[in-house]
């Protein structure tokens, strides 16, 4: 062992110790539960192809580059720039170490990750209190202290002040609870005092205890697992806490109490034990492997290995010279960090030093799982953990096991480095898939964004994605933890179908010239008699227009025109009665899509030739809805969906100035009435409005070519709110709670849309259409501007 630069930790010498009573006490249980919304936020996700989705496989957590570049560059950060000479490596070269760099500290920075109102316990030989790093930090000791510069060192890289000078630790703004081995309060000391500390540090809220310490023959050797193992396969009668106390000096109660205690801290805390130093050691060190004593204690225990890690030219580790005793049979719950660094020491208040060993590994462990418990407070200290755990950079290293952490989430380890180096940059982004939660259970694992979302209708426009601006969503990943995005990120907005609009105006290039509908209020076709009821059926965007009830524009606008459904596969069924400048008509239309009937509905109009040019209609229309409402849809996981039932008042009126110039115009106001679904709680009733106008010119430059201009306002949410419930957190247990927002549903603006389309018959069945528009506020959204173009050429074989 290379004793003048390796620290070996503390060593106990077993046979030496003696025991008495002492110890106890319960849980003062702390409010981490309520602490339940998530701090790190992500900025960027992506699918497997690339593209931007929310609520994908992969994200990346918020990390600000430059001030991760600048937090590298700090004086307590590059103080750990240490050059290791070929000396201590014993590898014939030297090499330039910073731990933590190597443990990527700086990005937990970056996020304002310090470790604050989180407590670290650390069980040592002894602390200067007064050091400048740990004067004005929190600090509760039990029993009585010492001064010892092993202490000092741990102390100030666990937590350390970040105070401009000298070091920081891992997790600097973390409160500190200290205990000296050897210096127990009067009632206890041996290990009755290691009980009575654990439960002090457990009573006081502490989330890690750190144990930079291990037991040691009187000669130096590691008191090791294999042999406590052959010591107990000779007393097979003996329980594990009579062959340690037969072995110790120390009484069976004090090991019941040592383990009792150690038991109740990692049911919300972890433990962290320092493997030894002796790199020739072929079992690991009895007290860092106790969890193989005593499996209760699996779960909420790591052991701490010391690694220098070799760079390649891409930055990625190539290699980790390994400086300690090997992860060895905790392999299964081992990490490695650097523990060669620059710490205080206790010859004066502002004294520092450098050394290397894994006492100072394992404080690097215990303050990044305060930095997790800060990240993300609604975790349980083993969830914590398992982040490291599962993050860890293990590509540097040949595996030989794995460990399966549910959802999809596995991590190979090996007997030498354990899980491998500690990776907090890692640590903090999901891990595994991320997105909504499957169930109200976190750890039930998760689902994309398509099985969640709400898709704003063209009548609502922005006004969803608006409400939710700002407001804080939480995601999952694969092991339950929570992240924050905006909210607006769960909102799409329908896309135009050019493929369904072009259909629509190819549809109807044929001009009207001659050959007018028979059943038509408008045209001034009022003055024929029906003779009676005529019956009529056909495509709605026909027979609902010729009836006064809707301007869809042919195919040539986006944006709903009516609560009538407008689709290609909407059919309209009709009765229609003229007599004497008169007309009343019925209409009845069903919606069918892939999923079946989406809508039906029916209407009511009347129609009145006021003088034989001009002509005026009212109408009345229901429509009921499934799975939509005006256009806005919600998934859900439970195959619920929205149902909506809208009504509307409607008039339509057309004036013929003379031949081959008329004049239109058409409006609607209504109210739908919505159920909720998915994330949508509840809807209230909204109004809505429509409007167009325009003018028609036929015979322009040929007698069978018009031309038509319209302005047209589509589909608008008038008045109206609702709710919609977010994942907000989770609690301890997984449960997911959830935030109510109310949201206004009126969009920021008002579409206004500007076009004109022109028709030819080119020839008998042939035809040629033309059309543009130009819509500002585009969605009804402020600023927004759009144009598009349409040509479509018809010939009937």
């Amino acid at each position: 062992m290379r004793t003048t630069v390796y620290w070996a930790g503390v060593s106990i010498t077993l046979l030496s110790l003696s025991g008495c009573n002492g110890g106890g006490g319960s849980s003062d249980a702390t409010d981490t539960a309520n602490r339940n919304a998530p701090l790190i936020k992500t900025q960027t996700c992506t699918n497997n192809a690339g593209t931007p989705d929310a609520f994908s496989s992969s994200c990346t957590t918020s990390f600000n580059t430059a001030t991760v570049d600048l937090i590298s560059k700090t004086d307590e950060f590059a103080t750990q720039k240490i050059n290791v000479s070929s000396a201590w490596t014993g590898t014939g070269y030297s090499i330039k170490s910073n731990a933590f760099s190597d443990i990527n500290l700086q990005f937990a920075r970056s996020v304002g990750l310090t470790g604050a109102g989180e407590t670290i316990a650390i069980l040592d030989t002894g602390f200067l209190l007064s050091h400048k790093d740990l004067r004005d930090k929190n600090v509760t000791v039990y029993g009585k202290n010492e001064v010892h510069d092993h202490g000092t060192f741990v102390a100030t890289i666990a937590a350390g002040d970040e105070n401009g000078s000298g070091v920081m630790g891992v997790a600097s703004g973390a409160d500190l609870h200290l205990s000296t081995l050897e210096g127990g309060s009067p009632s206890s000391s041996g290990t009755e005092h290691l009980a009575a500390t654990t439960t002090d540090a457990f009573n006081n809220g502490a989330i890690v205890q750190n144990n930079s310490w291990g037991y040691h023959f009187a000669n130096g050797a590691t008191i090791t697992l294999s042999y406590y193992n052959s010591i107990a396969n000779q007393n097979p009668g003996l329980s594990p806490e009579a062959v340690l106390a037969n072995y110790s000096g120390q009484s069976i109660q004090s090991w019941k109490n040592y383990r009792s205690a150690l038991n109740q801290f990692t049911s919300s805390g972890v433990v962290v034990f320092a493997q030894s130093n002796d790199e020739n050691d072929t079992s690991s060190s009895f007290i860092a492997a106790l969890p193989e004593i005593f499996s209760e204690l699996k779960g909420s225990w790591a052991v701490a290995v010391n690694g220098l890690p070799e760079y390649d030219s891409d930055g990625n580790i190539s290699k980790v010279h390994r400086v300690s005793a090997s992860c060895l049979e905790t392999a299964q719950y081992c990490l490695t960090t650097n523990g060669t660094v620059r710490g205080g020491t206790s010859s004066s208040d502002s004294a520092y030093g450098v050394a290397t060993g894994t006492s100072f590994a394992a404080p690097q462990v215990s303050g990044s799982i305060t930095l997790l418990a800060e990240a993300f407070p609604s975790l349980p200290a083993k969830d914590l953990l398992n982040r490291l755990f599962a993050s860890a950079n293990n590509s540097f290293m040949t595996t030989t096991g794995t460990i399966d952490f549910g959802n999809g989430v596995t991590h190979a380890y090996n007997e030498e480095f354990g899980h491998g180096f500690l990776d907090l940059k890692a640590a903090l982004m999901p891990i595994g898939n991320v997105g909504a939660p499957l169930s109200d259970n976190a750890y039930d694992g998760i689902v994309p964004l398509s099985e969640v979302s709400v898709t704003a209708g063209t009548a609502h426009g922005d006004a969803i994605a608006n409400a939710l601006q700002g407001k804080a969503m939480a995601i999952y990943d694969s092991l339950g933890a929570n992240f924050a995005i905006d909210a607006s990120a769960l909102v799409g907005s329908q896309s135009q179908n050019v493929g369904a609009q072009l259909a629509t105006f190819r549809s109807d290039t044929k001009v009207k010239t001659s050959g007018v509908l028979s059943y038509s209020f408008m045209n001034n076709e009022l003055s024929q008699d029906s003779g009676g009821l005529q019956f009529v059926s056909g495509a709605i965007s026909d027979v609902g227009e010729e009836l006064g009830f809707i301007r869809s524009g042919s195919g040539l606008f986006s944006g709903d025109s009516s609560i009538i459904a407008d689709g290609p596969e909407t059919m309209a069924f009709a009765t229609v009665s003229k007599s004497n400048g008169h007309g009343i008509g019925t209409l009845a239309f069903v919606e069918r899509t892939n999923d079946g009937i989406a809508s039906v509905g029916f209407g009511l109009s009347t129609a009145r030739a006021i003088t034989p040019d001009l002509t005026s209609v009212f109408g009345f229309t229901v429509n009921s809805e499934t799975g939509t409402a005006l256009g806005l849809t919600a998934e859900s996981q439970d195959d619920e969906s929205l149902s909506a039932a809208s009504s509307a008042f409607s008039f339509a009126g057309e004036w013929t100035y003379r031949q081959g110039l008329s004049f239109f115009a058409n409006a609607e106001l209504g109210m739908t009435v919505s159920s909720g679904a998915g994330y949508i709680e509840s809807l209230d009733p909204a109004l809505h409005s429509a409007f167009s106008a325009g003018m028609k010119v036929e015979g322009l430059f040929s007698k069978t070519d018009s031309i038509t201009f319209l302005l047209r306002q589509p589909l608008r949410i008038e008045q109206g709110t609702g709710t919609i419930r977010v994942p907000s957190g989770r609690l301890l247990d997984g449960t997911i709670s959830y935030a109510d927002h109310e949201i206004e549903l009126t969009p920021s603006a008002r579409q206004v849309d500007f076009g004109f389309r022109y028709d030819i018959d080119l020839m008998q069945e042939t035809s040629l259409g033309l059309g543009a528009v130009l819509s500002v506020n585009e969605g009804h959204t402020t600023g927004n501007l759009g144009a598009s173009g349409i040509m479509a050429f018809k010939h009937r074989f």
